[in-house]
């Protein structure tokens, strides 16, 4: 469990960039806890002075005097509450966008240990927690804290021993809220963590629907969402529970000091040493100044709830890249597209290898074919180009450069990538084409959607290239996906291409027609093509065999 402190600390180091807001809004707090202490004062005044006098003209004035402190309460609340949640919006759009761009550079391993519904948790859920306790909770504690120091001074003006005995309640309830705080967080951090269980879980139902209903497993996922569930309404009860037990113990103690007024209060005014007017004032001051301890105590709830989701948030800042850029890295230009393996070992965590000590040369613009059966390492050996991940031994060289020595950027820029999972966003054919060149012009989508044989499909589309492919492309078939893929590779035009079982979604002429186009567009061009069948490689320079994480033959 983190430091508290550290992480209230951490927190509020985004407000920095937004102090002139912050400021006014803490001024706006410091108006409304001064007006909070107005009208008991003036209740005094009135039982003391004015009954006893006479005075109309006083009576009138102290009305006047009412008028305007609570006008200045209403304009000061006003600007504190749209203040608040502005600066509140804005430190969320801060921290989510800084939490979505570290998720970019994180690697391939970070995002196959973790659920996609347990991320989204994170960067969605989570950070609401935080916007509600910038906007509401930190408001209620300035506001309440100035008001309960306030009270507190005045208490002491009118009655200094009287008010000592009303503070006695204070240090325990103090206690007994420390106490709270260390249990409800460590449940709040877990109902977060159901709660993004629970994302995961529909996420992956929602994905799998089409499996779930070919096997009839709809039950089944029906009571494992409910057994989730359940498991997160156990948390929130348990929660509930705590706070049922803490929050009216609170309350009960303001009864304490309540009970201590009413009778040395009532004694010291039979004795003439208080007068009605002040034990009146006292008396509404002391539920004035408990009031901002319940206030802050049924705010704590909220605020442990956003400390534990500020918890699972910084928890992913604070990742480590796997991947990043060496502090000596640099840019490329002119890429040739040699490309070297150099006695490469790789291995995912601590299970068995998938590649041992790989030696392989492919030269500027060869075909290499790399075939073997499944979990061979094939595609580990091709996403170790792009930095996907690092070698775990040996090294990559480009043109004769360590791998680690380019930018990222760089390296990237000049490697196209055809997968054998197609993925294609929620956009139009045209966007999803010119993704790896956004500046593309038209006639150059369209040339590549040539190449890739996909025209005919899109010129037979009502809205052409503008068509929205639907989530994952769902709009299109396996083999419509893997040629818009093909085409968006095209378009980038890079050195060097990686073709991951490139036509295995797509009908014998399709995949007739792309390989022509291939044979074509490959000429001066490094590619990797990774394949079962021989058609797939049969303008291959060179075929490379994997058995077992090795390299067991190569030839032409």
């Amino acid at each position: 469990m983190k430091n508290t402190r550290s992480t209230v600390h951490r927190l509020f180091s985004y407000l920095i960039p937004f102090w002139k807001g912050v400021s006014f809004a803490a001024v706006c707090m410091l108006a409304v806890a001064w007006m909070n202490l107005v009208p008991p004062w003036l209740t005094k005044v009135i039982i003391d002075d004015v009954f006893a006098t006479g005075d109309w003209g006083m009576l009138h004035t102290i009305a006047l005097v009412l008028i305007v402190s609570y006008t200045v309460k209403y304009v000061a609340m006003y600007w504190q509450h749209q203040i608040s949640h502005v600066v509140a919006e804005k430190v969320v759009l801060r921290i989510r966008t800084q939490l979505y761009e570290h998720l970019q550079t994180m690697s391939i391993r970070f995002f196959r240990e973790r659920q996609t519904g347990e991320i989204m948790s994170r960067v969605v859920n989570d950070t609401e927690a935080l916007r509600d306790m910038i906007a509401h909770t930190a408001n209620v504690f300035v506001t309440q804290t100035l008001t309960f120091l306030g009270i507190a001074v005045i208490l002491f003006a009118i009655h200094p021993k009287l008010a000592c005995l009303t503070l006695l309640p204070v240090p325990i309830m103090l206690l007994l809220t420390i106490r709270f705080n260390n249990r409800i967080r460590r449940v709040n951090r877990r109902i977060r963590e159901q709660l993004a269980a629970i994302n995961a879980r529909l996420q992956d139902n929602v994905s799998g629907i089409p499996i779930i209903q070919l096997f009839t497993r709809e039950h089944h996922e029906a009571r494992t969402f409910r057994d989730e569930n359940t498991d997160y309404m156990n948390g929130v009860v348990e929660g509930v529970t705590l706070w049922s037990r803490y929050g009216p113990l609170m309350q009960n103690m303001s009864g304490i000091g309540v009970v201590t007024v009413a009778w040395y209060g009532g004694f010291q005014v039979m004795e003439g040493t208080l007068s009605v007017g002040s034990l009146v004032a006292f008396m509404t001051y002391l539920w004035r100044l408990y009031w901002p301890i319940t206030e802050v105590t049924n705010e704590n709830e909220r605020f442990q709830k956003a400390l534990a989701a500020a918890d699972r948030v910084f928890e992913y800042l604070d990742e480590i890249p796997e991947i990043q850029d060496m502090p000596d890295a640099r840019a490329v230009t002119d890429v040739q597209g040699a490309v070297t393996f150099e006695k490469v070992r790789f291995s995912y965590n601590t299970r068995d290898a998938v590649l041992r000590g790989i030696d392989l040369s492919i030269e500027p613009g060869e075909v290499m074919a790399i075939v073997g059966h499944s979990g061979a390492g094939k595609t580990t050996l091709t996403s170790l180009i792009v930095r996907a991940m690092d070698p775990t031994h040996g090294r990559i060289l480009i043109d004769g450069q360590d791998l680690r020595s380019i930018s990222l950027a760089s390296l990237r820029r000049n490697i196209g990538i055809v997968a054998q999972e197609t993925f294609l966003f929620n956009a139009s054919i045209r966007e999803n084409i010119a993704y790896a060149r956004p500046e593309a012009d038209l006639d150059e989508v369209i040339e590549a959607a040539r190449a890739a044989n996909i025209l005919d499909l899109i010129d037979d589309l009502p809205e052409g290239v503008d068509t929205i492919v639907g989530e994952r492309g769902v709009r299109l078939s396996g083999g419509e996906k893997q040629r818009v893929a093909i085409a968006r590779a095209l378009l980038k035009d890079p050195p060097i291409l990686i073709l991951d079982e490139a036509t295995s979604s797509v009908d014998t002429e399709s995949e007739r027609l792309i390989q022509e186009s291939l044979s074509r567009l490959l000429i001066g061009r490094t590619t990797f093509v990774i394949a079962h069948r021989l058609a797939t490689v049969r303008y291959a320079d060179r075929i490379v065999v994997l058995n077992d994480g090795r390299v067991v033959e190569s030839g032409t």
